[in-house]
């Protein structure tokens, strides 16, 4: 029997670990396995089993797979299935960042977001945006970067010194760093380097890599794209290294604040009844929001 479940439990007992896992449905299922195999709780494997029955049902384990080995396509949907996920589906996210990323004129900022969102493409339209503070769902890290592209469009139409080509890169590149912060979707937390480095430095780096790669090193679009990474947090209390110090920088910073605000404040809003407050939201200073 194939079975897709997500480990809920796990004990010891006869010499075997007992595992408790959840399909799509929330059906619980009992399955063993030898103690040497190692299963991640919150995680998804497919399960090839045995039916055993005794004093009660059980499986054991023939074979399994984590869904990190299958292609993106396929984590993406067996993802959605458990968790909750962003409104638009992973081919929609594809689509609608490389049209944004099409736009860009310059020649060294158009190559250094292409190679890292090839090197990093599946991840980048998989992963949260957060463990819980804004967009922390399937595909919430490329749903956060559509939305500030889309809000970012009406930016540069009513402050035409805005260059797009920073303002639109910044936006795709100002989160990459998040692919090694945090460590995915399945019971998302923070890695080594993301709570000693954070995002902010990781994405820095990462964008320095590849400019020197592409031996783009000491160009003014590499330093710019740079402070616009480590500086989109606006204020050192909040993170950033370097506060804005560019119009792309500035833009930057108020067009990531807008949209992690107010998608927070939707997604609450959606979770309130009508004439009630929704809880505290952290992304707004823990204040409740009268929906009327």
């Amino acid at each position: 029997m194939e079975l897709l479940g997500k480990v809920v439990a796990s004990n010891v007992s006869d010499g075997l670990q007992n595992l408790a896992i959840t399909d799509e449905m929330g059906n619980t299922w009992n399955l063993k396995a030898p103690l040497e195999e190692t299963f991640k709780l919150n995680y998804i494997y497919k399960f090839q089993c045995n039916k055993v029955i005794k004093e009660r049902v059980s499986y054991t384990i023939e074979s399994y797979l984590s869904i990190d080995n299958l292609d993106v396509a396929e984590q993406d949907e067996i993802l959605r299935r458990f968790f909750p996920a962003s409104p638009l589906t992973l081919q929609e996210s594809i689509e609608i960042i490389e049209s944004y990323l099409n736009q860009i004129q310059n020649e060294i900022i158009k190559k250094i977001t292409e190679v890292i969102l090839l090197e990093a493409k599946e991840k980048f339209y998989i992963y949260p945006a957060a463990t819980r503070m804004h967009h922390a769902y399937v595909g919430g890290l490329a749903y956060h970067a559509i939305g500030m592209l889309r809000l970012a469009k009406s930016f540069l139409e009513n402050y035409p010194y805005l260059k797009a080509d920073y303002v639109y890169a910044g936006i795709i590149l100002h989160d990459f760093g998040k692919i090694k912060e945090l460590t995915g979707v399945e019971a998302t937390e923070y890695t080594v380097d993301g709570q000693l480095l954070g995002h902010l430095v990781i994405g820095a780096l990462e964008v320095n890599r590849v400019a020197i790669q592409l031996g783009f090193q000491n160009t003014k679009e590499v330093r710019s794209l740079l402070h616009m990474l480590i500086s989109h947090h606006g204020q050192p209390q909040y993170g950033a290294a370097k506060r804005p110090m560019t119009p792309e920088a500035v833009a930057l910073w108020y067009i990531d604040t807008i949209d992690s605000k107010f998608r927070a404040l939707g997604e609450e809003l959606n979770k309130t009844e009508v004439d009630h407050f929704t809880d505290t939201i952290g992304v707004l200073d823990k204040v409740k929001i009268y929906k009327e």
